[in-house]
């Protein structure tokens, strides 16, 4: 995967311009992808991400898209609240990728916690739409 992002970044990139556009644009997208999380909606999530997708836990395990999807079938009781922190993007032609700090915080068995995830996510432009298609999460230790 690392060879696969590396050679997304050698691709000539767009105009300044455009560039920023799409960079806000990608910002937006990683907006939605953490109110779909929140409110773990299938449905805007399976939009957002790519058939191809492929997701690296904090724990190391890889999935794919349907089983990411599959995952989202048993809400737990207390949902966590989420925000992004910051979102830096970088845009590489049809390519960007997102350096996204989000902050999780609730309840697990009546405690309250906080917690910090850094992820790299990779967008690419497929027939016109921005899709995520990779994805690894790391959590910050505090």
């Amino acid at each position: 995967m690392v060879v696969a992002t590396w050679a997304l970044l050698s691709v000539p990139g767009v105009t300044g311009l455009a560039q920023d556009d799409t960079a806000k644009m990608i910002e937006r997208l990683e907006d939605e992808l953490n109110a779909a999380f929140h409110r773990f909606d299938a449905s805007a999530l399976d939009r957002l991400w790519d058939e191809d997708l492929a997701f690296v836990s904090p724990n190391g395990t890889l999935a794919n898209k349907a089983e990411r999807l599959a995952g989202l079938e048993s809400p737990p009781p207390n949902i966590p609240t989420s925000a992004n922190e910051s979102v830096a993007v970088k845009v590489y032609g049809d390519a960007a990728v997102a350096i996204v700090l989000s902050k999780w915080s609730g309840t697990t068995d009546g405690k309250p916690f906080v917690t910090r995830f850094r992820a790299t996510h990779v967008w690419a432009r497929r027939s016109g739409q921005w899709k995520l298609v990779a994805a690894h999460v790391s959590q910050m230790k505090d």
